[in-house]
């Protein structure tokens, strides 16, 4: 089975340290039977540390470092109630102080806690002296970035699917420290507060754009109604031709239908459809109302009016007026 964690494993026994690849855990000698190795002397610590070997090239930025149980201090205690999960690691390190005789901030230690049946539980502890940890660790503090202290015992009692350098972080040899969970909930509590905030702004920024696209579009088309406004007021007032001809357009009867309307500076076109008879009476007032105007009249039959359904003929007029 192979285990993708970002970490190697260095493994110690009696004659050997042999360094593996976090992919080989699962092919790795049975921790079990190294845990009675007898515990070495200063000496055979050097001389088991100089054998240190790559099976090959692998990544030990990251390196959890297994030690036999039997080179550590252990004790298994009963007792008869339940531990709050608060005070396990103070529980953990009175019993090590117990069972080492060393003062609690020259030691490292870690524990197993587990619940038996009619509210009793079972804490073991796993302890040893920061001197002997700073000797077990010497060989790899110059070829690995971090590094974790760990009992075999421990180990092997992690399942296989929860080996990560997460889950096996707090579970490593390591000092008292009160304030650790303190500092993990607040951890947890800032990086929650990091990506709720992140979510907020990425809600409020999708929010500010959709308003402010909606914004420059209502004021685009604002800006288009004031330069038409403004067009035609100019045309009003600077061209009085034009406006003479919109005047003409805005009295049309009921029965005619205006089709275009253009206007420019001397001249005018407009293109409507009414019956025949309103439009010779329309022209022939116009052209009284403004002899001094000139008039260009096409007409032809309007192609949509069915002669059974309509009774008088009805026109398609373009006409172009141009002042003299």
């Amino acid at each position: 089975m192979k285990l993708m964690h970002a970490y190697s494993i260095a493994v110690y026994s009696a004659q050997e340290c042999t360094l593996y690849d976090s992919s080989k855990t699962a092919n790795l000698v049975d921790c079990y039977s190294l845990n009675n190795d007898p515990l070495p002397n200063t000496s055979q610590l050097e001389l088991i540390q100089r054998s240190l070997t790559l099976d090959y090239p692998i990544d030990v930025s990251r390196i959890i470092i297994l030690v036999p149980d039997a080179w550590l201090s252990v004790s298994q205690h009963r007792i008869d109630h339940l531990i709050p999960s608060s005070l396990l690691p103070l529980a953990a390190l009175s019993y090590a102080v117990e069972a080492t005789f060393s003062p609690p901030d020259s030691l490292l230690f870690s524990y197993q806690y587990e619940v038996l049946p009619e509210q009793q539980s079972q804490l073991t502890t796993f302890a040893c002296s920061s001197e002997w940890a700073k000797q077990l660790c010497l060989p790899f503090q110059s070829i690995a970035k971090s590094f974790l202290l760990m009992p075999m015992g421990q180990w092997e009692a992690i399942a296989l699917r929860n080996r990560s350098w997460s889950y096996c972080f707090p579970r490593a040899l390591s000092v008292y420290q009160p304030e650790k969970s303190k500092r993990l909930k607040a951890r947890r509590l800032c990086w929650c507060l990091i990506v709720v905030s992140l979510l907020v702004q990425g809600v409020a920024s999708i929010c500010f754009l959709s308003l402010h696209q909606k914004s420059t579009q209502a004021l685009i088309a604002r800006q288009k109604i004031q330069a038409t406004q403004s067009a035609w007021s100019s045309m009003d007032d600077s061209n009085g031709f034009s406006a003479s001809v919109l005047n003409l357009v805005q009295a049309l009867p009921m029965s005619a239908r205006l089709e275009c309307f253009e206007s420019e500076a001397q001249q005018a076109s407009l293109q409507m459809t009414l019956p025949i008879q309103d439009f010779k009476l329309l022209l022939e007032a116009w052209r009284l109302q403004n002899p001094d105007w000139r008039w260009n009249v096409e007409q032809q039959p309007h192609r949509f009016v069915s002669p059974t359904v309509q009774k008088e003929e009805v026109v398609d007029v373009s006409i172009k007026v141009f002042k003299n």
